[in-house]
């Protein structure tokens, strides 16, 4: 009986740690704009990788903090297409300007 218990118990331990560890975000897809991170369902706690979609664009990305002081600035254009950002935060807003969608992941 005490075999099978923590058989079991040993078996839903990695079930549950493989169901985690497959679990990630899908990537998001924003236009210019203002968005509360929250709202936006990215990411928080963890770097996000940022990219643009289309190779001739070109957009600047602000990160803003909750007592509205700009905590990270990336400049996307065709030269660099790819950044990674800081973790976010709640409170914290993302601001982007430029003339194409950018990708979060």
């Amino acid at each position: 009986m005490k075999k099978s218990t923590i058989a079991l118990f040993i078996f839903l331990l990695l079930l549950f740690i493989n169901v985690t560890q497959n679990a990630s975000a899908a990537p998001i897809t924003l236009n210019q704009g203002i968005y509360n991170v929250r709202d936006s369902n990215l990411t928080i706690g963890s770097p996000m990788t940022v990219k643009i979609n289309d190779p001739n664009g070109r957009v600047i990305v602000f990160v803003i903090d909750n007592n509205q002081y700009i905590r990270e600035v990336t400049r996307l254009d065709s030269q660099s297409n790819q950044q990674t950002l800081k973790p976010f935060d709640y409170g914290y807003s993302v601001i982007i300007f430029g003339n194409t969608p950018v990708t979060f992941s």
